[in-house]
């Protein structure tokens, strides 16, 4: 018994994936998003581009236009966004062209599959 809590333990301990903010992976046909539990008007978001194509998209509240950020195929870029309002912000891919995808806080991982 107390071998297997000593191997069953660390499994238990790195289960949930926890993120102080925003990871969006962005691939061919879906994009997935991990959020941080407690929402902050400073959070910086990670665009890691796991397509074949470079990415270029925006980051808007409302029609405010908050930043842009361009990833290069494979690679991943670091925004720090600075939302004082109580609407989400969203990511908007731009090239090409996909599904907005709203940052929401408290969600843990989702995926935003494309439209068809």
């Amino acid at each position: 018994m107390k071998y297997f809590l000593i191997l069953f333990f660390p499994i238990m301990a790195f289960s949930q994936v926890k993120t102080a903010g925003f990871i969006i992976q962005v691939n061919d046909r879906s994009v997935y998003v991990l959020s941080p539990e407690k929402k902050n008007p400073l959070f910086s978001v990670i665009v890691e581009n796991r397509s074949l194509s470079d990415q270029v998209g925006k980051f808007i509240v409302g029609s405010k236009i908050l930043k842009f950020v361009s990833v290069a195929s494979g690679k991943s870029e670091t925004v720090e966004i600075e939302n004082k309002s109580q609407s989400p912000v969203v990511f908007v891919p731009v090239s090409p062209a996909f599904q907005e995808v709203p940052l929401l806080f408290g969600k843990k991982a989702y995926e935003i599959p494309s439209k068809e």
